[in-house]
């Protein structure tokens, strides 16, 4: 499995589409191969329904010609001129009238022998062995009369249907005609009614329509065939009825001569007999076959046609994309792409293959104005390195002035002056030192102090301020600047338009995750939103407002967008607030 994901992996979008698409091309192929097995089975089922129900005709009508036999054999035996004239010749074996009794019979016989077609001879064999017969009574000599003698008379009067000692054409009705008169039951002859079953089958099969002329109709006695006269596969007939005892009808398709035969087998429940039905099934066999063969040659000629267009268009789709592969390639190593690469106008196509060369070659123009600019940049950047070098002096001079201006107050017993110049001087190398953005708590609340040691000389007692702080704050790291213009900002909102006293509170707190920071003063509210409006022009920053979104966005950019700056009114003071992850240092 792993080889062929890798196999696959490996394969260039192009021969991947297009084995996906061959894949299903063949999974409808099978699919259909399994429809057309359905549909043959399906026919095959239909054929045995149809077949089947011609069947059950042939063997409705069977029974029905063979119960009015039957039923003419139970007139026949209580006919009172057989039962008189039989009694007669029982009991008067010498009499002189035999002759005449045995006329009477006979020519009562004319009324019974034509009301069937099917019936071939009567006979009646009397207790001396003799026979009444009307029909050919060479026909009696096909069966084991002594056999069916025994048989009937344990049946006492009843008919039983009885095969030819060999299979052939008929079959009988036998029964022994009794002495009704004081129902004494004495015997009095056997009744033997010979039926040609050759012609009642085929005037079945006849009537039933659907079957062909050229099957075979076979009846089987158990495991013996008893029709037709002609041999036919004895051995696999009665390996068929030992196979189905346990089913009534099945049918079943078989190679019987080099043909193929469609077979069902079925019951005849009047007679107890089976019947095994055999149709030629190669004429329906080679067209089914043909059929089949017709339309899998005109699905994989489709499937074929389909594969070399879909084929076809894919690689005039995947070209485009070739295209722009060799674009990059050529991108990448600073060639200029081949003709019929470079002059395909892709501005008007729509799709999707438009869309990324158009946006290809935006990126390269992009990539190429920006390399311009860096370029450009970079000259630009030379040169104010040269002009920084030039300045280097400057703080220097601006350090040891401020000093100056320090050592002269000191001098003079100025001590504010000496105060201010000398935090001025501290916040002004606190301002432009260093290179980190990361520094540690004690150093960001010097900068502090020294701002407010300039503040309390200028508001003298109307600035009150507190600084709450933890006893340990060796190992608090926070940005740069970050507290010092917070506090500038509360106290240009809270005191250079008023004359009342100002209290302003830093209190700096442990939390379980944080650190939180919080400037608070009175004398000012802030507005909902503030940030939002400063950014969208709403409110106009005064001072240090720009320095409050410089503040926000540097602790988003440094520790995520769950931190930054937050503002709200308590206890009649405004209150900042600013959040700084333990164990950052950045």
């Amino acid at each position: 499995m792993k080889r062929c994901t890798l196999w696959f992996n490996n394969l260039s979008l192009y021969k991947k589409i297009l084995t996906i698409f061959l894949l299903a091309l063949l999974a409808v192929c099978i699919t259909f191969l399994i429809s057309i097995r359905i549909l043959t089975s399906r026919y095959n089922e239909e054929l045995y329904r149809t077949n089947a129900n011609s069947l059950n005709h042939v063997t409705t009508f069977l029974e029905s010609e063979m119960q009015v036999i039957q039923s003419l054999s139970d007139n026949m035996i209580g006919d009172p001129i057989f039962q008189d004239n039989l009694v007669f010749l029982a009991d008067n074996p010498y009499s002189n009238r035999r002759a005449l009794a045995r006329r009477d019979i006979y020519q009562q016989l004319y009324s019974y022998v034509y009301r069937s077609k099917y019936i071939k001879s009567i006979n009646i064999i009397l207790a001396d062995g003799t026979n009444i017969c009307m029909g050919s009574s060479d026909e009696i000599l096909k069966f084991n009369v002594n056999e069916l003698d025994e048989i009937t008379s344990s049946l006492k009067g009843k008919a039983t249907w009885a095969p030819a000692m060999e299979p052939g054409d008929d079959t009988v009705c036998a029964r022994q005609i009794l002495k009704l008169k004081y129902l004494s039951l004495k015997k009095l002859a056997g009744l033997y009614i010979t039926v040609n079953m050759e012609r009642m089958i085929e005037d079945g099969l006849k009537s039933a329509g659907s079957l062909e002329e050229n099957s075979n109709f076979i009846l089987m006695s158990g495991e013996k065939r008893i029709y037709p006269a002609t041999a036919f596969h004895d051995a696999y007939c009665a390996e068929i009825i030992a196979g189905n005892k346990q089913q009534e009808n099945a049918y079943l398709i078989s190679t019987l001569d080099n043909k193929k035969e469609f077979i069902i087998s079925g019951h005849v429940p009047y007679v107890d007999w089976n019947y095994i039905y055999f149709r030629d099934y190669d004429p329906l066999f080679y067209r089914i076959q043909l059929i089949s063969f017709q339309i899998l040659f005109f699905t994989f000629f489709i499937i074929f046609i389909n594969a070399a267009c879909v084929n076809l268009i894919f690689r005039h789709i995947f070209r485009h994309l070739d295209y722009l592969i060799e674009k990059i390639q050529k991108f990448g190593s600073g060639e200029s792409p081949a003709c019929n690469v470079k002059c395909y106008d892709y501005e008007n196509r729509q799709d999707e293959i438009g869309q990324l060369h158009r946006s290809f070659d935006d990126m390269t123009h992009s990539v190429k104005v920006l390399r311009d600019e860096n370029y450009d940049k970079q000259l630009l950047l030379r040169d104010s390195t040269i002009k920084m070098l030039q300045q280097q002096i400057n703080p220097h001079f601006l350090y040891n002035t401020l000093d100056t201006i320090n050592w002269m107050a000191q001098k003079y017993g100025a001590d504010d002056i000496s105060v201010m110049v000398r935090s001025l001087g501290n916040l002004f190398r606190a301002s432009i030192a260093g290179q980190k953005d990361i520094i540690p708590l004690e150093d960001e609340l010097e900068v502090l102090d020294n701002y407010i040691r300039i503040q309390e000389i200028r508001f003298k007692d109307r600035l009150h301020f507190e600084l709450k702080i933890p006893k340990k704050i060796s190992h608090i790291f926070v940005p740069k600047l970050c507290i010092q213009p917070l506090v500038e900002n509360a106290l240009k909102h809270a005191m250079e338009d008023t004359d009342e006293m100002c209290m302003i509170q830093v209190v700096i707190e442990e939390m379980e995750k944080d650190y939180e920071i919080r400037v608070s003063n009175t004398g000012s509210r802030f507005e909902s939103d503030l940030l939002e409006k400063i950014r969208n022009k709403e409110i106009t920053p005064q001072g240090s407002g720009v320095g409050l979104t410089n503040i926000h966005s540097r602790l988003k950019l440094l520790y995520g967008d769950h931190y930054g700056l937050k503002f709200y009114n308590e206890r009649e003071m405004a209150v900042v607030m600013l959040s700084i992850p333990k164990g950052e240092e950045i």
